[in-house]
């Protein structure tokens, strides 16, 4: 696959986060008109709001065939991409199919959402979209160990056909629940679910940019990392749930004993950032209680957990002459 002449991956980075932005303004505009659906009731701890009472055929179908086709274009896509080499710097026709691959099935979505509404959580329950994205930011913290440590800097050698078969099957897993999520929820214009989809339009970029400096860029997958800890206590904060700080202090240990460490920064910042920690976290628990503060462990030992679990996988195949 050769490379676009005269097209830079800097530009078409630019141009995308702009057009995300766009997009993003677009489905907010567009928000209103969505109030004229009915949307389900409450029906306890599993439900979700924004699916309709009585499912119809077309949405239905609509949802699921526009999700299929948009997962089978990203995977072909992913395919060709394992076979190309790198260019840090420029951009190649495949970066560039799936930018409009993607960029033709938002609006896509965006349209079956105001026709039709239902996106496939009328059919899946509410976790496989969220543990969908935690599985993706474990397998994210696992690959970028090497560079950036697991906890305060602290690297773990990892077997390197391991780490490999993980670099190598990443791909095809985060692009699938990029897109499933993506599909699974209606393109709402409310505030949570809003920045949820500006969030899944830059991770469209990150996966289109493969091959490209931006994709391996430290920094800018620390922001989509960091990006989770803003939309989980809005979502809980639009549901009327006092448990945000659980989400945001809990993303926030995560960014504190990990994401930083990545960044280049003077050894002070961490310590200026877990002052900062200390004294949120002491001041949103003086009115929630400090019984309960011990939950923003919660989303660590999940993420961390997940990343251990791998390890062990690691140290298991370590002798192993293949992994498959």
């Amino acid at each position: 696959m050769q490379e676009k002449k005269g097209v830079t991956a800097k530009s078409v980075f630019w141009i995308s986060i702009g057009a995300a932005a766009l997009i993003t303004f677009i489905v907010w505009v567009l928000g209103p008109r969505l109030l004229a659906f009915p949307h389900l009731p409450d029906q306890g701890s599993r439900w979700y709001y924004w699916k309709l009472p009585e499912p119809r055929f077309w949405s239905r179908f609509t949802s699921w065939l526009f999700y299929g086709l948009h997962q089978l274009s990203v995977w072909y896509i992913v395919i060709r991409a394992y076979r190309e080499k790198a260019h840090p710097d420029k951009i190649s026709r495949l970066n560039i199919a799936m930018l409009l691959v993607n960029l033709v099935f938002v609006l896509l979505h965006l349209l079956q959402t105001h026709i039709w509404y239902d996106g496939l959580a009328q059919d899946v329950p509410i976790w496989t979209s969220q543990f969908s994205v935690i599985i993706m930011l474990v397998l994210i913290l696992f690959m970028l160990i090497p560079r950036r440590g697991i906890f305060w800097g602290k690297k773990i050698a990892i077997p390197q056909k391991y780490a490999g078969f993980i670099r190598g099957f990443h791909g095809y897993y985060i692009s699938w629940a990029l897109v499933y999520t993506f599909w699974f929820h209606p393109m709402e214009g409310n505030y949570g679910l809003l920045i949820g989809f500006a969030y899944m339009f830059l991770l469209f970029i990150q996966m289109s940019m493969f091959n490209t400096r931006y994709h391996v860029s430290v920094p800018w997958i620390t922001l989509l990392e960091v990006f989770v800890g803003f939309h989980g206590p809005l979502i809980a904060i639009m549901k009327k749930q006092d448990s945000w700080p659980m989400f945001f202090f809990g993303f926030m240990i995560m960014f504190l004993g990990t994401q930083i460490h990545g960044l280049k920064l003077k050894r002070f910042v961490p310590y200026i950032v877990l002052a900062a920690w200390l004294g949120g976290a002491a001041a949103a628990y003086y009115y929630r209680g400090y019984g309960t503060i011990y939950e923003v462990l919660f989303i660590p030992a999940g993420l961390y957990g997940g990343v251990f679990f791998l390890l062990l996988i690691g140290l298991f195949f370590r002798n192993k002459k293949r992994i498959v």
